[in-house]
């Protein structure tokens, strides 16, 4: 990843209020890797990158994404930062979550839920629909907006102010190449479940999650736009690779934009 400067983090809560905190630490550290991507850990104050619509001058529809990393590091740029910025320069207002790594999960699903409302909150300072907040991640990150997309109702934290009265349902759900929904525990489905936007290559190790939430979905009834592809393996992310998976995010924007426009 270039150099770049990066927007100002919007911290979720203040230092005192962070709840189920295990560390303290606020040093987050790089992990070296042989592939030019820049993998994170030790977050432990989680937060939100915004990127703001692009070239709107009417509240734009809002996304939050969430970076895999098997919930020990966050592959911030090319799942992250990258989409954001796609996305930003397609009329839609992005905002990547750092959750809190390494194995901190129901941590992170608080972070998750928190960003929603935290969006909702502050929706006419971004710009941003509060009826158009959705959530998207890949592989861990996945799993995390499944579960963060079936914590409406749910108390998790203990409400701290007033963020915390706004609503935690999330208006879309996209899952690319998401891992372990075939696990237990389960992931809740409600009756007002978010339609869901799925994506996953055959060859994929983690192909059971899209399996399971598929299945589960149809079952149900309930809003699905799925795409299988015979290759591309885990976790290609943003980056072409000569592959037909070269296209999910035009697919992905293409399907978001049908959403944000029924939500009006």
């Amino acid at each position: 990843m270039k150099e770049k400067t990066l927007p100002d983090p919007l911290f979720l809560w203040p230092d005192e209020s962070v709840p189920k905190r295990k560390y303290r630490s606020k040093l987050e550290r790089v992990i070296p890797d042989e592939s030019p991507i820049t993998l994170i850990t030790g977050v432990n104050y989680p937060a939100l990158i915004p990127f703001p619509a692009k070239g709107v001058k009417k509240p734009s529809p809002a996304v939050i994404v969430c970076p895999g990393g098997a919930y020990d590091v966050l592959a911030l740029d090319y799942e992250g930062l990258e989409i954001a910025e796609y996305l930003s320069k397609r009329g839609i207002s992005a905002f990547v979550l750092k959750y809190r790594v390494p194995k901190q999960r129901e941590a992170a699903l608080c972070d998750a839920t928190r960003a929603v409302r935290y969006l909702r909150y502050y929706a006419d300072k971004f710009g941003i629909r509060k009826d158009a907040v959705g959530i998207m991640g890949f592989s861990a990150g996945g799993h995390l907006s499944a579960f963060a997309a079936g914590s409406f109702g749910k108390k998790l934290y203990e409400p701290t102010d007033e963020i915390d009265r706004e609503s935690v349902r999330v208006d879309n759900l996209g899952l690319i190449y998401p891992a372990y929904l075939e696990l237990k525990p389960k992931f809740r489905l409600l009756k007002d479940h978010p339609p869901t936007f799925l994506l996953q290559a055959s060859d994929d190790p983690y192909f059971p999650s899209l399996t399971a939430y598929g299945k589960a979905l149809l079952r149900k009834k309930l809003s699905l736009e799925c795409h299988i592809y015979p290759e591309g393996g885990h976790g290609f992310g943003s980056r072409p690779c000569g592959k037909a998976t070269d296209n999910w995010l035009e697919l992905y924007l293409s399907w978001l934009k049908r959403q944000t426009e029924q939500a009006k």
